[in-house]
Order: structure tokens, then C-alpha cells, then sequence
């Protein structure tokens, strides 16, 4: 059922610089010294960004060198340890020696790759040098020192999703996210470390706690900064953590008290594809460069997905019809909602797509009426299959019959909610919708995914229960 298409992983491996393996040796270097290349027209910020660093890291020391294009970084690429130029996004050079670490939005228009160069015969910087630098580059300090050359602004503005117009200081140094959603959005534009206090969706039990401190070893201090949720939250407590940026759900109860902080807010309201996207991009242009890019680069990675489910379902003339529940048996998601965009995206129907508002209630008539063929349950509010297949009254519905009663998985944040992790629910409901037509490897999708937009090393066993 989970086989693997090459193209795809490919791509993927590609845009993380996973297969980009050296052209010629590094040059020799003094023990720790930083090799820097760059575009001439990113001097100036570079040089500024790399006296900062050094003085602020005991042992830090670059050797500088600049070129007038891109082809002439790439040509000396595998003499440096760090390359700066403007065609970051695109894909990475092949070098015979060291490997090419993920793209760095630096600035819009410049971005940065480290090089590691384990393996390799020369003296080189530990990895662990480089990429404190390159996250050095791309934080809010690297940000500042931008903004007071002039390459980046002190300000953006932006539309949020309740139709606001939100003026945003920069660089953004301190985030509340008051939305337990929003938080992932945080995570997979790579600005964990600039949360003071967070809600978290679907965390509460255990394990997912524990696995929350794995992604983030501040979890702990974050939940317990404040008491944060859409119907309550202490302002005064949250003026107290100073914050840059609040977070919120468009249907917060809260936001007029929190109003008078003076503190800019970004609302959201992502239940439809296109909305979640939108949502995605909203964040990342409110963090930075760097934030803006890796949001791109998820929206990319969606849409493509989404594309090759499309092209692998093309063909199916009788889709398969889904009941997806809520927190009751009786409770399923109305079609404005974004658990039917996703049964959409997966190519199926769902049979509740023509209500409408947030869960509606329904009898068991209805659901013999609509004959759905697959039934979906979430993983909150003590929602199981159980309740549907030891139920004596859901016996008659053909899906219970058939045993296809299926819990969507979670790693953290349920898979069927309008944040990053969803993507993986769409791999997995076309998979588990159409195990003969559709193959595009869930197991190694979420090790992708997580590695990729949560900078968490997924276990293939781990993968392997997800996806299962």
C-alpha cells in the first residue's frame, strides 16, 4: 500500500540538499575558521553579519571572498564552507565532497547553504559551528543588523484572515500564539524559538507531550507561561511577556481586551485549501525572510503533493463516498469545513458535504441514507472506532460491515486540522481511499515532513505506526 514514487522523493531530497554530494576538496583552512563566498552585491550585509557574529562567539573567524554572479559562487562552491548567493531556491550544486545543508533565506533576493565537509580530507568547521551561524543569520538579530543597512524594512503590513490590516514591527523577537493551531505554523516556518507562550492542539496526553518536548525542549515553559484558549486568557499575564505579535483564531473571545496592548494581532481562519495556504503565507511574512521562504517552500510542497494525488486518482469514475465524524458518532464535519476539503483532496466525496457551519448533529437515518462507503474518525474529544463498530445501531451502515472504520493518525496535532501536518493526512486517506491507484509513500512522506518542517528526526518505526 505505502510504495514509494521516485520523482517525488527525489524533488524532495533535492530541495533540502539531501543529494548533493561535493565538485573538488575544500580548500585548507586554520583549524575553526569559516570560509565565506559570496555574491559582490550581498557584501556589505555579509560582512556585517559575520563581524556580529564573531563578536559575540568566542573562536568564531570568517575568511571572506566575493564574486560577481551566481555561476561564479557555484563553480568555487566546493571551496567554501558557506555560499551565499541569489538562486538559493533552486536546486543545489553537486559537489564530490561534503554535502549541502537546506537553503537560508537570508534576505528576499539572497540566500545561504552551509557546506559540510565530514569526510573530507581538509580541516574544516564542526557542522555544528555552521549552522549556529546560518541560524544566527537568519534570527531576529540577523534580521536587525538587515534592517539597519537598509536591506531589509522595520516594517510590513499585512491583511489577516479576518479581513484586518496588521502593521508589524521587525524584526518579530517575541510571539504569543493564543491559537493552538497557529503554534504548528510557527514551528514549520522554522521560528520556534521565538515563542513566549503557546497553545497546543491535540497535546494533552503522555506521549504526545513527550514527543512536544522532543520538537521543542521548551514546550514545558510555553504552556506554562500562561493560560491560553480561544474562550479566556489572562491579558495581564500576557502584557507581562512583552510580546511582538499575538496569534489568534478569528472567533477568539478575548482580542478587544487584548486590543488595548497596542500589540499587533494576526487572526486566522484556514478551513478551506486555499485559506490554509493563505494562513501559511501570512506567518511567514510576518517573521522575515527566512520564515517567508520556508512557507513557500511547504505551500510548494502541498500543492505538489496535491498534484500527484490528482494525477493518480484522475481516472476513478465511482469515488468513494466518506462519513467523517466528529466527536460523536452522530457528529460529522459540514462542508464548510476543512476535513471536506481534505476528502476532496484525497479524491473521495464526503456525504455531508452540502451542510453547512462547524459540526453539525445528525440521526442515524441520515447516515443509512447517504450509504457512505469509509467512515473517518478524529483522534480528540475521546472520539474511536470502537463507538462505531461495537455499536449494536451502526451494524446496518455497509462501512461498519465492511470494517472500514478508520481513525486518522497523529504524530502531535491531529492530521485532520488546517495545519502542516494535514498534508499527511491527504497521503494518508488516498492511500487508505484507494490502495490500488494511489502510491506515494506515506511512511517515507513523514519522515520527509517532519524532518523537512519540524526539524524532527521521525524513526522509520514511528513512520511505520503512523502510516499504518
Amino acid at each position: 500500500m505505502f510504495k514509494r514514487v521516485g520523482a517525488l522523493i527525489l524533488f524532495m531530497a533535492l530541495a533540502a540538499g539531501s543529494l548533493s554530494p561535493a565538485i573538488g576538496t575544500t580548500q585548507a583552512q586554520a583549524e575553526g575558521e569559516i570560509v565565506v563566498l559570496g555574491i559582490e552585491a550581498g557584501r556589505a550585509v555579509v560582512e556585517a553579519w559575520t563581524t556580529a557574529y564573531s563578536e559575540t562567539h568566542d573562536g568564531a573567524s570568517f575568511s571572506l571572498a566575493f564574486v560577481e554572479s551566481d555561476d561564479d559562487v557555484l563553480t568555487q562552491a566546493a571551496e567554501a564552507d558557506i555560499i551565499f548567493y541569489a538562486g538559493f531556491d533552486g536546486v543545489p550544486p553537486v559537489l564530490e565532497c561534503g554535502t549541502l545543508s537546506r537553503a537560508y533565506a537570508t534576505l528576499p533576493e539572497l540566500g545561504m547553504r552551509t557546506i559540510n565537509s565530514t569526510g573530507c580530507d581538509d580541516a574544516a568547521p564542526a557542522p555544528d559551528m555552521l549552522d549556529d551561524f546560518a541560524g544566527y543569520v537568519v534570527s531576529p538579530d540577523g534580521q536587525q543588523i538587515a534592517i539597519d543597512l537598509g536591506a531589509l524594512p522595520d516594517v510590513v503590513e499585512v491583511v489577516d484572515q479576518a479581513g484586518e490590516t496588521v502593521t508589524i514591527s521587525q524584526p518579530v523577537r517575541r510571539v504569543v500564539s493564543a491559537y493552538g493551531i497557529s503554534t504548528y505554523y510557527v514551528y514549520t516556518v522554522g521560528a520556534g524559538g521565538q515563542l513566549v507562550a503557546a497553545a497546543y492542539l491535540g497535546v494533552g496526553s503522555p506521549d504526545t507531550q513527550e514527543k512536544m518536548r522532543a520538537i521543542d525542549p521548551n514546550y514545558d515553559a510555553l504552556t506554562g507561561a500562561t493560560s491560553l484558549s480561544q474562550k479566556e486568557a489572562n491579558v495581564e499575564e500576557i502584557a507581562a511577556l512583552e510580546p511582538d505579535l499575538i496569534l489568534a483564531s478569528a472567533r477568539t473571545q478575548w482580542l478587544d481586551a487584548a486590543a488595548e496592548l497596542g500589540v499587533p494581532i494576526l487572526r486566522f481562519e484556514g478551513e478551506t485549501l486555499e485559506r490554509f495556504q493563505e494562513a501559511m503565507m501570512l506567518i511567514g511574512t510576518a517573521l522575515g525572510p527566512n520564515a517567508a521562504y520556508r512557507a513557500r517552500s511547504f505551500n510548494d510542497y502541498y500543492n505538489m503533493t496535491l498534484e500527484q494525488i490528482v494525477a493518480q486518482t484522475g481516472g476513478i469514475e465511482e469515488r468513494t463516498k466518506v462519513y467523517f465524524s466528529g466527536t460523536e458518532p452522530l457528529r460529522v464535519a459540514s462542508g464548510d469545513m476543512y476535513q471536506t476539503a481534505m476528502v476532496e483532496a484525497a479524491g473521495g466525496v464526503s456525504v455531508s458535504k452540502d451542510l453547512v457551519g462547524y459540526w453539525n448533529d445528525i440521526n442515524l437515518e441520515q447516515v443509512v441514507i447517504w450509504e457512505p462507503d469509509v467512515i473517518f474518525v478524529p483522534t480528540y474529544g475521546g472520539a474511536s472506532v470502537e463507538a462505531f463498530t461495537g455499536s449494536d445501531e451502526w451494524a446496518i451502515v455497509g462501512a461498519v460491515q465492511d470494517g472500514a472504520v478508520y481513525m486518522l493518525p497523529k504524530l502531535v496535532a491531529p492530521w485532520d486540522t488546517p495545519l502542516p501536518d494535514s498534508i499527511l493526512g491527504i497521503i494518508w486517506m488516498a492511500e487508505t481511499l484507494y490502495p490500488e491507484q494511489v502510491e506515494l509513500g506515506c511512511e517515507d512522506q513523514a519522515v520527509y515532513f517532519y524532518d523537512m518542517f519540524y526539524d524532527y528526526d521521525l524513526s522509520p518505526e514511528e513512520a511505520q505506526g503512523l502510516c499504518k
